[in-house]
């Protein structure tokens, strides 16, 4: 019986790709950057990993993505990964 952590390594579905969608929206919004642009696309590699992973928090996505943003930096992505096996898909310090 797969946990429920390997449910989320599975193909997302519509209504994943919509929540993470809409998460993207507000930052490309926010950030005036084009959805299609090389940030963007960065962050949506982010948001897709940490919703594989379990967060599936939209204010935690939300603010991940904000914090990426602003770092732009790959370890902002290690870093929030490596934290995202705690309980109720949180990050480290949350």
């Amino acid at each position: 019986m797969p946990d429920c952590q390997s449910i989320h390594l599975n193909a997302l579905d519509s209504a994943d790709l919509s929540r993470l969608r809409a998460i993207l929206n507000v930052i490309c919004s926010e950030a005036g950057e084009p959805l299609r642009g090389a940030a963007m696309q960065k962050i949506a590699v982010l948001l897709i990993g940490l919703y594989r992973h379990g967060v599936t928090d939209h204010d935690k996505l939300l603010s991940v993505a904000r914090l990426a943003l602003t770092q732009n930096t790959p370890d902002v992505a290690a870093a929030v990964i490596s934290g995202a096996g705690r309980p109720e898909g949180g990050m480290a310090g949350s």
